[in-house]
């Protein structure tokens, strides 16, 4: 049955070449296997796609299909020209095979991060429209990136009031759980003021502190402010890629600090109470504070911010070599 299928998924003419928009003019077919799939539907997946003969060296002209000709949503990451790249795609649920398409000279990037993530950020697009929410204090900036053109900035230039609250927030709204949160993060001062940069998850009026940069440390919170790490520092005006696992099922966190572990919780939301396994959450939000009623702002700067799926297994994909109908050499 295998392999029947994947001669109508590979077979020039055939409805998987033809079912999607924009695919015709591809002389390359490359059958991609998938090992532990997943049944979430649109799990994000990184990809490493090696060159094959015929292929743009910018990898602009791959598109990909699943068993129906339906396209796979995919978004180039980064590109070594000729060599490989590193794709991210989202996955139908279940599924053990795709198709890639490729050798058109004349084709673009197609890619879309905002059709693969639950929510992508990387602010090149000079605004803050992706965002469902952003107070008044949050902008753009050009002079403080972590690469690109832009990045976000939260100036923290008032007291932490309740009624000056939303004014420190970007937020967007999501519906799902378990999520990774990831992304690249600075906050410009700790000092006396106790500056600090927050990630949130938020299941309804409910608040997860996932992480956050406070007084030199990484640190979450469950009704008390933690370390991840008692030997984790932060330093003001520094970079840091940040990525945090929200393990639902588990009731478990666990944080990454430029590919470092720094170590797991338990998942509490503010007032203590355990995160439900079944919990989705609603919203992300990122949140400069500070603990001073007077004295001189800081600035919580954020870019390339990916809200994704998680799965505790992910899928493995690779080029299915010596397939039936396929026109690629790995």
């Amino acid at each position: 049955m295998g392999g029947v299928l994947l001669v109508l998924l590979l077979t020039p003419g055939s409805a998987a070449s033809e079912g999607a928009p924009g695919t015709g003019g591809f002389a390359g077919r490359q059958a991609i296997a998938i090992d532990h799939p997943s049944e979430t539907e649109g799990l994000e997946v990184l990809f490493n796609a090696t060159y094959l003969p015929g292929m743009r060296p910018d990898f602009a002209d791959i598109r990909f299909l699943d068993g129906n000709g339906t396209a796979v949503p995919h978004w180039t990451a980064t590109v070594t020209e000729g060599s490989h790249a590193h794709i991210w795609l989202a996955l139908p649920a279940n599924v053990t095979t795709i198709t890639m398409l490729y050798g058109n000279p004349a084709a673009r990037d197609a890619g879309d991060p905002d059709a693969v993530f639950l929510f992508f950020e990387d602010y090149e697009r000079g605004d803050l429209s992706r965002w469902s929410f952003c107070g008044s204090n949050a902008a753009v900036r050009s002079d403080v990136v972590p690469s690109g053109g832009y990045a976000g900035d939260i100036n923290v230039s008032e007291p932490d009031l309740r009624e000056l609250a939303n004014n420190r927030i970007c937020l967007v709204n999501i519906s799902a759980g378990p999520i990774v949160i990831e992304g690249d993060f600075l906050v410009s001062e700790f000092g006396k003021w106790c500056g600090s940069g927050y990630i949130q998850a938020w299941s309804g009026p409910d608040r997860l502190y996932a992480l956050h940069l406070r007084n030199s440390s990484v640190q979450y919170y469950d009704g008390a402010h933690r370390n991840f790490s008692a030997d984790a520092r932060a330093e003001e005006g520094t970079w840091y890629r940040i990525k945090v696992v929200l393990d639902t099922p588990n009731t478990t966190g666990h944080a990454w600090m430029d590919g470092r572990y720094l170590g797991n919780m338990t998942l509490r939301f503010a007032d203590g109470s355990l995160v439900p396994e079944e919990t989705i959450f609603t919203d992300v939000a990122l949140i400069g504070s500070s603990a001073w009623g007077s004295g001189d702002p800081h600035h919580f700067y954020a870019d390339n911010v990916v809200a994704r799926n998680y799965v505790p297994v992910e899928p493995v994909l690779s080029y299915e070599v010596n397939a039936p109908g396929c026109t690629g050499n790995p």
